[in-house]
C-alpha cells in the first residue's frame, strides 16, 4: 500500500495505525530535533557547545523574526518570502551551509570561538 504524506492529513488514526505508520505533524515536532542530530555528529565537544550557543543568539530570534513577526517578544508585520519556507527547511539548509563551510566532523582540525562565529553568520545569511 502506498500513501503519500500529504494524504495522511486527512486519514484517521485507525487508517494510519492500519499503515503501520506514524505521522508526526511538523509543527508539533519543531526544528530542534533536526539540529540536535547535525550537532551531535560533530566529534569535538566545545565546538558542539558553542555552535549550541550560537543557534540559541541568532537562529531562535530569527525565526520568529522571519516567520512569526516576532522582535523581543514584541509582534511586527511579518516578512513575506518569495518562496514560502518553513522553520525546519531553514534550520536544514543552515546545517548544509555550515556542514560545507566547516571542518570536517571528525574533529581534527576546529576553528576558534570568533571565527566559528563568523561561518556561522556566514551559513545563516
Amino acid at each position: 500500500l502506498i500513501v503519500e504524506v500529504a494524504d495522511l492529513q486527512y486519514a484517521s488514526p485507525a487508517t494510519v495505525s492500519r499503515c503501520g505508520m506514524v505521522y508526526v505533524d511538523p509543527k508539533n515536532l519543531g526544528y530542534d530535533p533536526f539540529w540536535q542530530r547535525w550537532r551531535n555528529a560533530r566529534q569535538n565537544k566545545t565546538e558542539r557547545d558553542e555552535l549550541d550557543k550560537l543557534f540559541a543568539k541568532y537562529v531562535h530570534p530569527s525565526i520568529g523574526y522571519i516567520l512569526e513577526g516576532f522582535v523581543d517578544g514584541r509582534p511586527i508585520e511579518k516578512l513575506k518570502t518569495i518562496i514560502p519556507l518553513t522553520n525546519l527547511n531553514m534550520v536544514c539548509q543552515l546545517c548544509r551551509m555550515l556542514d560545507a563551510l566547516l571542518p570536517a566532523a571528525d574533529g581534527g582540525n576546529v576553528f576558534g570561538t570568533t571565527v566559528l562565529e563568523s561561518v556561522f553568520l556566514s551559513a545563516l545569511y
